[in-house]
């Protein structure tokens, strides 16, 4: 049976960015074109339904919304719908572009032109992929939360005096099993990036079989992968937090009772104007950690899956 070390794939990313940081650097202004642009450019063509969003929730009084309050949020929401699905779309397409230049990095490494970044085929596979997983997490989600409300409401049911305690347990032991059940399945599906990016063909449920009686070494590098995300990411609330501290404190439009409330009602552009140096380097801090989080979270499982097929 194939094997790799648990610490060599879980540090492959640190690798990545020690052998190409440039490519890193690229990486981040290429995600910053990618997801901050568009950001900018839906916050201009949507910044009414925003403001008007921001607006009716300043005005609501405490207590049950009316129902006029209610209606005036949903108007609002809905001209967000396309947007939001739009958005949904094509950041899919940007993980997958940035998860094929992660995998061509560590399985490629001399393909470096363009910081390995490329539009292709395997970047349309990659797309259609995460697409894929997420409607089907979506699906499991609800399918498993139903079955668990339903499991807790038959136990309370049939628990008599200690109905409410039954519920509870049942439902805790039921989240459990489901969590330990779906982190499994979703360790044995974890090749299918980067098979689907080797074999330039959809790839998800053959995953099943190259990763048979690897479940616990993939935990390991799972559990490695999220202290090492964890870490980066408590790196980047700070440096985040003390630059909009900063912000804060140079824009004085906000200072006061009421200067929120008075900035938002600005037109988008007008508040555009006036955020946007710091909202560049929060950016540009943002896609730089982005960049780094993306190579230690996709390289491990290329290098799982290099290791488990040049054994094979």
């Amino acid at each position: 049976m194939a094997r790799f070390s648990v610490t060599e794939a879980a540090t492959a990313g640190f690798g990545v960015i020690g052998r190409k940081p440039l490519a890193v650097v690229g990486w981040a202004l290429a995600l910053a074109v990618g997801m901050i642009i568009p950001a900018i450019l839906g916050f201009v063509a949507l910044g009414p339904q925003f403001q008007q969003m921001i607006q009716i929730a300043m005005t609501q009084k405490e207590g049950a919304p009316d129902p006029e309050f209610m209606r005036q949020m949903m108007q609002a929401q809905s001209g967000m719908t396309a947007a939001n699905l739009l958005f949904w779309l094509w950041s899919s397409f940007i993980k997958a572009v940035f998860c094929a230049a992660v995998f061509r990095a560590v399985l490629t490494p001399n393909s470096s032109s363009w910081a390995y970044l490329r539009i292709g085929s395997r970047e349309m596979w990659l797309t259609l992929l995460l697409l894929v997983e997420q409607v089907l997490i979506m699906i499991v989600a609800f399918v498993v939360a139903l079955v668990i409300a339903v499991l807790a409401a038959v136990a309370g049911v049939s628990g008599g005096e200690n109905g409410a305690m039954a519920a509870v347990s049942t439902a805790f032991v039921g989240a459990a099993v489901a969590v330990i059940v779906l982190v499994w399945v979703a360790l044995r599906l974890s090749m299918a990036a980067p098979m689907t990016f080797v074999d330039n063909q959809f790839r998800l449920f053959e995953s099943w079989a190259l990763t048979k009686g690897q479940g616990w070494r993939l935990l390991g590098v799972a559990l490695l992968v999220v202290v090492f995300v964890i870490g980066v990411e408590i790196l980047v609330a700070a440096v985040l937090l003390g630059t909009v501290f900063a912000a804060g404190g140079s824009l004085a439009a906000l200072h006061g009772d009421g200067g929120f409330e008075a900035f938002m009602a600005r037109p988008p552009l007008d508040i555009l104007r006036d955020v946007w140096p710091w909202a560049a380097v929060i950016g540009m801090v943002a896609a730089l950690f982005s960049a780094v989080v993306q190579a230690i979270f996709y390289a491990p499982w290329a290098a799982v899956h290099r290791a488990l097929t040049s054994e094979t």
